[in-house]
């Protein structure tokens, strides 16, 4: 396990990065179209989530995972999304479970801990995995 966790530091740190830079996004767009704009606090959520589903599709695919395939990337797009929905159910799921016994800060960073993980993985392993490259060895 420490073996896998030294090969993917660098792309974990950079991932957290990205992460950070996704909240900054989904939290400044809501409050600038909730509290500004006075747009329903849901529609604000879901652009908000939107923005920075975009930003983190372009900076995992570009500088992450260094994986962008020009020719699919709409498939890219569409898989990332479907990973990071996932991570949005599963860290919700944890936040309602987790806040009947811990103080809903720690269920929301214990949240964040799950969907990190999710995101991270299934990111890793289906959306940018890797191209092996076939020799052909005739």
């Amino acid at each position: 396990m420490r073996d896998i966790l030294k090969s993917h530091y660098k792309s974990m740190g950079r991932f957290t990065i990205v992460g950070v830079s996704n909240t900054v996004i989904d939290f400044l767009v809501f409050y600038f179209l909730h509290d500004i704009f006075d747009v329903y606090f849901v529609v604000a959520h879901v652009c908000g989530f939107m923005l920075a589903l975009f930003n983190s599709f372009y900076f995992n695919a570009t500088w992450t995972f260094k994986q962008l395939d020009k020719t699919l990337w709409h498939k890219q797009a569409v898989s990332f999304a479907a990973v990071s929905v996932v991570g949005l159910g599963l860290s919700t799921l944890t936040i309602y479970m987790a806040n009947f016994f811990i103080w809903v800060y720690l269920a929301k960073a214990l949240a964040t801990v799950v969907s990190f993980s999710w995101n991270y993985c299934a990111s890793s392993l289906f959306v940018f995995k890797p191209q092996i490259e076939q020799s052909n060895s005739e």
